[in-house]
């Protein structure tokens, strides 16, 4: 027992030193075993892929954020790798390439123009590098998060800024909406009363509302006015429950809303409507319109006015 006390004595530094690194060691193992089990866990699929100079990306989960449904792994790469393309492109200042990804109404209804997509997308998501964590949402569309690369920009105070994109297949390839807009439905489904036709022609959906392309045919003997624009509540959607979702009356022009005898017009109304795969509307109606404008502009009380309801069936 003296001997080893004194080895130890003798010793006593490079003993401490020598445990101090085992406990470290062995607190590294343990680490490394939990982040290993951590990533496997939760169906979570990891996609952190670093090769040349491809961006770093992760696949959050294979299930819906909103159905909890299991996707196919063959769905979520292939949709993945479009993504991860246009990414790249954005981060390489490929402002050509990464325009070319988007669908034509995506185009139309968010950047008309490849300046347009540069100054509004472009220049707000990649101001740095980015990488990007993705998640899907319903069906093709997925929310995605970027996130600047610490390892790139070197700033510690990293941001992440918020998307959801949909994957639109046209003959054959895969193409991007983005910018919260999911996508457009060609309807053509038309509805026609009192010697009045109108078309909804297709549908804008966004995360946040829905715009509807409308083609109005006055047949009748007199000029109408759709609305009165005096209510902010008269031009509504109503959905298969007998919810309604209210028009941004603000951006219409009201001559737009006047239709002479015989003419036609077209209109797009902006609808206070949030996406959902499970709604369903059935009808955009006009509470108050009126069917002879000359006779309701002579009305001495505007607010006894006889007026009629239209609706128009969407499907």
């Amino acid at each position: 027992m003296y001997k080893l006390i004194r080895f130890y004595n003798q010793n006593k530094n490079q003993i401490i030193k020598i445990i101090l690194i085992i406990v470290f060691i062995l607190g590294i193992i343990q680490l490394l075993n939990y982040l290993v089990s951590r990533n496997g866990s939760n169906n979570n699929i990891q996609a952190n892929m670093i090769n040349n100079s491809s961006i770093r990306q992760e696949i959050a989960s294979n299930k819906s954020l909103v159905t909890g449904q299991t996707l196919p792994t063959t769905s979520l790469k292939s949709d993945n790798e479009v993504i991860k393309n246009f990414v790249e492109a954005c981060n390489k200042g490929d402002i050509d390439t990464a325009y070319n990804f988007l669908t034509e109404e995506c185009k139309e209804n968010m950047f008309p123009t490849i300046d347009d997509f540069e100054r509004i997308y472009y220049s707000y998501i990649f101001n740095s590098y980015q990488t990007y964590t993705l998640e899907n949402w319903s069906g093709d569309i997925y929310q995605i998060k970027y996130t600047e690369d610490i390892l790139n920009t070197g700033n510690l105070n990293s941001t992440t800024k918020q998307d959801y994109i949909t994957i639109i297949n046209k003959n054959g390839e895969k193409k991007l909406n983005i910018n919260n807009y999911i996508g457009r439905e060609n309807l053509n489904k038309t509805t026609e009363q009192a010697n009045i036709k109108i078309t909804i022609t297709s549908v804008d959906i966004f995360m946040d509302y829905e715009i509807y392309n409308l083609s109005i045919e006055n047949n009748s003997k007199n000029d109408i006015l759709l609305d009165t624009s005096d209510d902010v509540k008269s031009i509504y959607l109503l959905d298969n429950k007998e919810m309604k979702y209210y028009f941004f009356s603000n951006e219409i022009v009201d001559n737009k809303l006047l239709i002479k005898s015989n003419f036609v017009n077209s209109l797009q109304i902006k609808f206070a409507s949030s996406y959902s795969s499970s709604k369903k509307i059935n009808n955009v109606v006009f509470s108050k319109m009126v069917l002879n404008y000359d006779e309701y502009k002579n009305f001495s009380n505007k607010k006894e006015y006889s007026f009629y309801k239209f609706r128009v069936n969407v499907y």
